[in-house]
């Protein structure tokens, strides 16, 4: 059992609730009664946010609720479910994937998957020589860049080499700074000895302050314009990439590297041999690159059917390598294959797996589209579901209108195009299978089926709890449903419908903020004629809802003279006309007076139309029993019957009067009812709201029933 506790929200002062797990619970209440607050508490305490927003008005109290650590995940189908989860623009639902094919048996299929692909997953971490390989080439890659068409771009590193003098071979007037040139810091040399130059307007060296001999001025001239730090760091870099990467080099074509960094003049062939180096190396680490990241236990679901293809794509050709293609590279591309291979003869077996899988998402495409649709039949909404799959990122739901053609058209905006009930039977369909995916622990249905006829009432309840295990529904699932509609209490516990158990019943009541729980069961729950007659002869209820009981009977018996009779004089009491008369006005003879009262006798064995309308039906008797009734159901009665025969009627407001006349006449529209005698329906502002009135009206002495 789930207990639930709320205090101080709304207009509900404490509320403890208890709900079997595993059943449907309804919660049958009157309109104002906090059902809607209970729904909204509970979800807030199962996201453990705080209440704020349910506070009473005028009231310091904080709202708090306390529910149990196991409901974490609350589901709530009221109107924020139609407006945030459903018909967004061109979509039926968000997440159809997930709502319409995800399921146990898919996630069972796609970890069996996922675990044999993770078996022969690639792993390279413990192979050295591929990753330094791999580390290697990116930190030289990231040196170059390139141009949109795929070229190496002509600035930074590569216009330096191929602008610079060489630095290996400094012409004949400078020659005696070689020995400085060839030191490891000749890059800082040479921003030193160009920045010095500078300083030698004076004729004196600016280094050692000797006098500057006739020959400095074209030693000057040819090395500022030879040699900057830039151009030399750039040689010294392209140098050390090539070192770094050595290894793994033809040693022929790494010797004519470094030749042709270090002896050539000619810029194309500079060119070349580096946009040789960074295509091998390029072309190596990326494929290396797809290896490693290639991983298999995490392939999607729409990837397995390409897998093959995919793993054939991941081996490494070296015949176009021209300088990476030595006896160590080969030898790294060769254990990677190796490998390759290996999976792809292994990725056979996943074969039948993968046809399963898509098998099971067919299915569930089929299932959802024909079991929805079905249902929009039903309602008659003259639409269709299309569920659209590509993959799990990538599956719509769609709507389609059906013309008189049969041609179906998709809809662009389905909220502008479905009507309210349409789009409130529609939802409620769609959050059955929306809440079979997320599997809640605990389901909230807020007056779900209140604005429906009573055909679809049945048939949408009928639908949600399903009793198929073959069919997505809420059977067995732990269910809250709130609900002012006495229609599912008589489906489910009177007619043992839709499926026949897993249901029980209560009836709520709001009594000055105090929330009570009443359960109904069958023998509270009785055909409306049977409630009638037995109103009608029990001596124990006040006479004014006994006259009401058995005029109402009557409604449902096909009328004998004596029963015509009856029922006329039954509703001139009512009425508050002291003659007795027809409908139409004719008075009634005095021989058939006796004929009517004869067959209420059956019923009021006390029953004399005359003393009656002298002794019952006058404004002080009716005040009295006004007073002294403690039904707030009868006292309701009895307030109707005072209007008309203390003249009252056209005095009292309109609202009052319209709620009094429409939740509360006499006429039901249900075969069943619940005893009244035991269940208290009616608000509790609706008497007091009488009381003022008789009070204003100078009838009663009091604003306060007695």
């Amino acid at each position: 059992m789930i207990k639930i506790e709320i205090e101080n929200c709304n207009n509900i002062e404490s509320a403890n609730i208890e709900i079997k797990e595993d059943t449907l619970n309804i919660r049958y209440a009157m309109n104002g009664t906090g059902k809607s607050t209970i729904g909204q508490a509970i979800k807030l305490l199962s996201e453990k946010k705080p209440l704020d927003t349910l506070k009473t008005f005028g009231n310091t109290k904080e709202p708090k609720g306390k529910i149990p650590d196991s409901i974490r995940r609350v589901l709530l189908f009221n109107e924020d479910f139609v407006n945030n989860i459903v018909f967004k623009e061109s979509e039926v639902i968000q997440n159809a994937f997930e709502v319409f094919i995800k399921s146990e048996e898919y996630e069972e299929k796609q970890n069996l998957i996922n675990q044999r692909l993770k078996e022969i997953h690639i792993d390279t971490s413990e192979n050295q020589d591929l990753n330094r390989l791999l580390t290697t080439g990116q930190t030289v890659l990231v040196k170059f860049t390139k141009t949109k068409s795929n070229e190496l771009k002509q600035t930074g590193l590569i216009k330096n080499l191929t602008n610079a003098e060489n630095i290996f071979k400094l012409p004949e007037p400078i020659k005696k700074f070689q020995p400085l040139m060839d030191k490891d810091y000749n890059v800082e040399w040479v921003g030193w000895k160009n920045d010095g130059a500078n300083f030698d307007d004076t004729g004196i060296c600016p280094f050692c302050t000797t006098t500057l001999d006739e020959k400095y001025a074209n030693e000057k001239q040819i090395f500022t314009t030879s040699y900057s730090k830039s151009n030399v760091k750039s040689i010294k870099e392209m140098l050390s990439y090539i070192d770094a990467v050595k290894d793994f080099m033809d040693s022929s074509k790494l010797d004519s590297m470094y030749r042709c960094i270090k002896d050539t003049e000619d810029e194309q062939t500079i060119k070349l041999w580096i946009k040789k180096f960074y295509i091998d190396l390029e072309y190596l680490v990326e494929k290396i690159k797809k290896v490693i990241e290639f991983n298999s236990y995490k392939v999607k679901s729409e990837d397995l059917a390409r897998l093959e293809e995919h793993l054939k794509g991941l081996i490494i050709d070296s015949k176009p390598l021209e300088i990476f293609n030595n006896k160590l590279t080969l030898s790294v591309i060769s254990q990677i294959n190796d490998k390759i291979h290996i999976i792809i003869s292994e990725t056979e077996t996943l074969k039948k797996d993968i046809g399963i899988l898509k098998g099971l998402v067919g299915s569930a495409i089929k299932k959802s589209v024909i079991d929805i649709n079905n249902f929009l039949d039903m309602a008659g909404i003259n639409y269709r579901l299309e569920i659209r799959h590509n993959n799990e990122n990538d599956t719509k739901a769609i709507l389609k209108y059906v013309c008189k053609s049969r041609d179906e058209i998709p809809v662009d905006d389905i909220k502008l195009h479905l009507s309210w009930g349409e789009r409130n039977a529609f939802a409620l369909v769609l959050f059955m299978h929306y809440a079979f995916s997320k599997n809640p622990d605990l389901i909230i249905l807020d007056d779900p089926i209140s604005s429906f006829d009573s055909n679809k009432k049945y048939a949408i309840i009928n639908r949600l709890f399903l009793n198929n295990p073959k069919m997505k529904s809420l059977y067995k699932k732990t269910v809250i449903m709130l609900t002012h509609d006495f229609q599912p209490i008589i489906d489910f516990i009177i007619n043992n419908k839709p499926n026949g158990g897993s249901v029980n019943a209560w009836f709520l009541r709001n009594k000055n903020g105090k929330i009570n729980e009443i359960e109904i069961t069958q023998s509270d729950i009785k055909s409306l004629p049977i409630i009638l007659s037995e109103s009608a002869s029990n001596e124990y209820l006040n006479k004014v809802h006994r006259i009401i009981s058995l005029r109402k009977l009557l409604e449902f018996i096909k009328w004998n003279r004596d029963q015509e009779i009856a029922y006329n004089l039954l509703s001139c009491l009512l009425h508050g006309n002291q003659t007795a008369s027809l409908s139409d006005g004719t008075p009634i003879v005095t021989t058939d007076i006796k004929l009517g009262e004869q067959f209420i006798y059956k019923y009021i064995t006390d029953f004399s139309f005359k003393d009656y309308c002298t002794n019952v039906f006058n404004r002080n008797s009716i005040i009295g029993l006004y007073k002294q009734e403690t039904n707030t159901y009868f006292k309701l009665q009895i307030f109707r019957v005072l209007l008309a025969i203390a003249d009252l009627r056209s005095r009292i407001d309109d609202p009052l009067l319209k709620y009094i006349d429409e939740q509360f006449h006499v006429e039901n529209d249900y075969i069943f009812y619940l005893d009244l005698n035991k269940y208290d329906i009616v608000p509790d502002f609706v008497i007091p709201k009488c009381d003022e009135f008789l009070f204003k009206e100078k009838v009663i002495k009091t604003g306060i029933s007695a």
